[in-house]
């Protein structure tokens, strides 16, 4: 089927609860771990049903935020979300005080009960009506983000719309198109603070519900952080101060060199006096050149491509009313991902396509995990997937890029690098944020610009307003959408650029290795998936150090000023 073909239904939360309660029933009174684990696969069943909808759901309304009909199936899926979790609790908690425990870890392993035992410490029946109004208040967040209409030379842009000005080879053209940018944030400014200061209050309210003392551990357990916390989070990114902060520095001054300029602004985000290098081709091109990329990498990625390809499950390009960014979603009652991104003529196209086609390469891979819960991993390791297939893909960029190859891997590992610490500053700015719960909006913008400071010293924002005054954070969707998912790509990235080195060296076991993570799924947690690919935990002392020095040391073997 193409993915219009999909069939999609309300699910039906009466039918549920009472097929719930009978499957319940059934599993209580169960005199075998056999008869249990038969509830188990019914209820698995649903839950890929149910996970299939919600996301055809959330997707459309994605692909296009002005269709009401949309709209209204998101908001249905959302207005479920409580009543779900319940209807899980229930049987969630039926499921750890199983007599046959001990058989069942045996057939579906710890990691189901681990998940489980975490979620059952984030719901309460009586923080129902909290979450709507948490969901409710993140879908604000989206609708304002997608509504952007910024003017800039005479014409009406989205945010995404305005990146190719981001990086044009004229340098007023980039300060200006970033000047409108960020004006329409200011203009909303009051808005975003607002939101914000709801939701962190919302969220510590529901925390202090559960009976925790802030929002933070709770957090943690959403993010399913069964093997580490908030204390190995802080010695990362210390680490990122040490290592990661000095060559970022010897970067910048690199790329200022290049650019031939006597000081740096923040808009100064190109590499090149030409401008960064663009892909070469129409979208379509880019993606038929990706086919050729997988079936020549891998049988496995060019199996997966084609039917990416084949069935319609990628939306790429930018339009008026389509959200920002871009993601990988997936229907499990399918064995199906889908790639959602917003083209817009710059290297980034190339970077977000084989970035979320790690991720759809992962799901497609686990498919045949016996649980739901084990099709996707926890966040850090997600992203293991997909930022390690942006550099598996390297031998093939000259596809894309042509005579500007070298440019791009140059820029694209250097720019890697150089986003550790932005990546840490905002997972250090949200530890602070729901640790201190009452701090005013002025505050945060405060506390924001001390973090800067630490994190990516030098940083001149030209007199611009917006952020000059802490805001900056406001344009991250994740500080919104997403609490403590952040941090999960610097580790995911420390991980990566492990692979990047061995495949360097031409290790002949690292292509099975990552095949291998990608197939295990969610069946492990963070640590145990990434001690399988064969690689260092980023929280190990001296990974991170090492790991850095390679990177610059390559950097440095590059002449620039050939580029």
């Amino acid at each position: 089927m193409k993915y219009n073909d999909y069939p999609y239904h309300r699910i039906d939360i009466e039918s549920f609860r009472a097929n719930m309660d009978e499957w319940r029933k059934v599993f209580n009174e169960a005199e075998s771990a056999e008869t249990q684990s038969e509830i188990i696969q019914k209820v698995d069943a649903f839950s890929r049903e149910y996970s299939s909808y919600q996301a055809i759901a959330s997707l459309n309304y994605n692909r296009n935020v002005n269709d009401e009909d949309a709209k209204a199936e998101k908001e249905y899926y959302d207005s479920l979300g409580p009543q779900m979790s319940e209807i899980g609790n229930a049987f969630d908690k039926d499921l750890v005080a199983s007599k046959f425990r001990h058989e069942l870890e045996e057939k579906w392993g710890k990691q189901y009960f681990k998940q489980i035992e975490m979620d059952l410490k984030t719901f309460d029946p009586k923080i129902m009506d909290m979450m709507l109004e948490e969901t409710k208040l993140r879908n604000e967040y989206t609708q304002l983000i997608a509504s952007a209409q910024v003017e800039f030379q005479g014409k009406t842009y989205n945010l995404a719309g305005l990146g190719p000005f981001h990086k044009d080879s004229n340098r007023e053209i980039r300060k200006t198109s970033y000047a409108a940018r960020l004006d329409w944030f200011q203009g909303h400014a009051d808005t975003f603070d607002e939101l914000y200061d709801k939701l962190v209050k919302l969220r510590h309210k529901i925390a202090t519900t559960l009976g925790y003392e802030t929002f933070t551990e709770l957090g943690y357990l959403r993010m399913g952080r069964s093997d580490y916390g908030p204390e190995e989070v802080a010695n990362f990114r210390q680490q990122i101060i040490d290592y990661v902060v000095p060559i970022v520095a010897k970067l910048k001054e690199q790329r200022q060199e290049i650019l031939d300029l006597d000081h740096l602004y923040f808009y100064d985000g190109i590499n090149y006096k030409e401008g960064d290098p663009k892909p070469k081709g129409t979208p379509d091109d880019l993606v038929n050149k990706a086919v050729k990329m997988y079936d020549e990498l891998s049988p496995e990625t060019g199996d997966f491509f084609h039917k990416m390809v084949d069935e319609d499950l990628m939306d790429l390009v930018n339009r008026d009313g389509k959200m920002a960014g871009g993601f990988c979603t997936g229907f499990p009652k399918y064995e199906r991902p889908y790639i959602f991104s917003n083209f817009n003529g710059t290297d980034h196209d190339v970077v977000v396509l084989t970035h979320e086609a790690g991720h759809a390469f992962q799901s497609y891979e686990s498919r045949k995990q016996p649980l739901v819960s084990y099709l996707w991993p926890t966040m850090e390791a997600a992203e293991i997937h997909s930022m390690s297939m942006e550099f598996i893909t390297w031998p093939w960029m000259d596809l894309f890029f042509e005579e500007e190859t070298d440019r791009f891997k140059y820029k694209h590992l250097a720019g890697a690098l150089s986003f550790l610490p932005y990546g840490a500053c905002v997972d250090h700015f949200q530890h602070w944020v729901y640790e201190n719960p009452e701090a005013t909006p002025q505050d945060r913008k405060d506390k924001w610009k001390e973090l800067e400071s630490q994190y990516r010293p030098g940083q001149d924002y030209d007199g611009m307003p917006f952020p000059e005054s802490g805001a900056l954070w406001q344009q991250q969707l994740h500080i919104y959408q997403m609490p403590f998912y952040y941090i999960d790509y610097t580790l995911a990235q420390t991980c990566a650029f492990q692979f990047w080195m061995r495949f360097n060296k031409e290790d002949e076991q690292a292509w099975n290795d990552y095949l291998k993570l990608c197939q295990a799924g969610g069946s492990m947690p963070f640590s145990d998936l990434v001690e399988l690919a064969g690689l260092e935990s980023p929280f190990k002392s001296g990974t991170l150090k090492d790991v850095a020095n390679e990177i610059f040391e390559w950097l440095e073997t590059i002449n620039v000023k050939e580029l």
